[in-house]
C-alpha cells in the first residue's frame, strides 16, 4: 500500500512538472514587419506628379511711334469741324469776368514783355519750355495759350492738342492784335512762373508716352531751329527761282483760293489737311498759307511734331504777309 501511494505521489508530481512547463513556453508573436505596422498611408506614397507647364504670357507688340502720331494727326484735322481751337480777346474777356477760376492762361512771350504786363493771373513759360512743364498744365480746365499775334501760340497748341491736351486753345490774334486791339488792360506785373506749380497731368497709357514724348521733342526743336515762319518776300524770290522749292499748300476756303493764291499752290481744306500727311516726305520742304498765320501755324504745329521739319508757315498769311507786300496771286 505505502509502495503504490509512493508511485501515485511520483506520477502526480510529474503531471504537474510537465502542465507547468507547457504553459510557461506559450507562443511569442512573430514581430510585425514594418511594412504591416506602418499607417496605409505612409506604407505606399504615391508617385510625385509633375503639375502642367503655365502658358506662356502673349508678349504685347510694340506700338507704332510713326503709325500713332500719324493717327494723332489726322484725329487732329478731323476735329477741327468742331471748332478752330481758338478764342476770342472778347470772348475770353467774357469768360474772366464771370469766373477767372476756370480759366488757366499760359503766356507764351518774352520774360521781360510778360513781367512788364500780362493778362491778369496768367502764367509764363517761354515757347520752347512748354515741354518741360506739360506736367504743369490741367486737363480739367480751359486752357488759353497767349503770344504776340497767335502764330505761336497756334503752333503750341498743335502740338499740346496732339498729345492728348483737347481742353487747349489759343488766344486769336494774340496780345498785340487781339487783346490790346480790343483795348482790354494788362493788369498783371511781376513774374509768374508757370514753372513753379505743382504737377497736375500725365500721361496714362503707352500711346500717349508716344504723343507727349513727340510733344517733348517739338518744343525742344523750336529753341533749336526756330519758329519755322517764312515771310512772304522771302518765299517768293525763292519761288521764283526754283518753282519746286517749296511744296505750297493753301488751307484757306475753296472760294478764296480760286479768287487769288500763291502760283503752284495746292489747296485743301484745313479739316481735310490729314488726307495730304500720307503724300508728303519727310525731306519736303513745305510751306503752309492760311488768312493770319494762325490756322497754318497749328497745322505746322503738327507737321513738325511728326518730324517734318522743313515745314513752315507764311507769316501773317495771304491778306497780310503776301497780298500787303504786293506780290502776285494767280487765279
Amino acid at each position: 500500500m505505502k509502495r503504490q501511494s509512493w508511485i501515485l505521489l511520483v506520477v502526480m508530481v510529474l503531471v504537474l512538472a510537465i502542465a507547468f512547463t507547457g504553459c510557461s513556453k506559450k507562443e511569442t508573436p512573430a514581430a510585425t514587419t514594418t511594412a504591416q505596422a506602418a499607417p496605409a498611408a505612409v506604407q505606399a506614397a504615391p508617385a510625385t506628379q509633375t503639375a502642367p507647364a503655365a502658358a506662356p504670357t502673349p508678349v504685347k507688340p510694340a506700338l507704332d511711334k510713326d503709325a500713332v502720331l500719324l493717327s494723332a494727326a489726322k484725329t487732329y484735322f478731323t476735329q477741327l469741324s468742331q471748332g478752330n481751337n481758338m478764342i476770342s480777346a472778347k470772348d475770353l474777356k467774357a469768360a474772366l469776368d464771370d469766373n477767372p477760376d476756370v480759366l488757366f492762361i499760359i503766356d507764351i512771350r518774352s520774360a521781360k514783355d510778360f513781367e512788364t504786363s500780362h493778362i491778369s493771373g496768367a502764367y509764363h513759360s517761354e515757347w520752347a519750355k512748354l515741354g518741360e512743364v506739360m506736367e504743369k498744365i490741367p486737363q480739367n480746365r480751359q486752357v488759353i495759350v497767349a503770344c504776340y499775334s497767335g502764330q505761336k501760340a497756334g503752333q503750341a497748341v498743335a502740338t499740346l492738342r496732339l498729345a492728348g491736351f483737347t481742353n487747349v486753345k489759343s488766344l486769336m490774334s494774340g496780345i498785340n492784335n487781339g487783346w490790346k486791339a480790343a483795348e482790354f488792360a494788362l493788369e498783371g506785373t511781376g513774374m509768374n512762373a508757370l514753372a513753379d506749380q505743382p504737377s497736375v497731368s500725365s500721361a496714362k497709357n503707352e500711346e500717349q508716352e508716344i504723343l507727349w514724348a513727340a510733344a517733348k521733342e517739338n518744343f525742344v526743336k523750336v529753341g533749336t531751329e526756330g519758329n519755322r515762319f517764312i515771310q512772304g518776300q522771302e518765299l517768293y524770290d525763292q519761288l521764283e527761282a526754283n518753282p519746286k522749292a517749296f511744296k505750297v499748300f493753301d488751307i484757306r476756303s475753296k472760294e478764296d483760293f480760286e479768287k487769288g493764291h500763291i502760283a503752284g499752290a495746292v489747296h485743301s481744306v484745313w479739316a481735310q489737311f490729314g488726307n495730304v500727311l500720307d503724300t508728303l516726305d519727310k525731306s519736303d520742304r513745305i510751306v503752309v498759307a492760311c488768312y493770319s498765320g494762325q490756322t497754318s501755324g497749328q497745322t505746322v504745329g503738327i507737321l513738325r511734331a511728326l518730324g517734318f521739319s522743313n515745314a513752315y508757315t507764311l507769316a501773317s498769311g495771304i491778306p497780310n504777309g503776301w497780298v500787303a507786300k504786293n506780290l502776285p496771286l494767280v487765279q
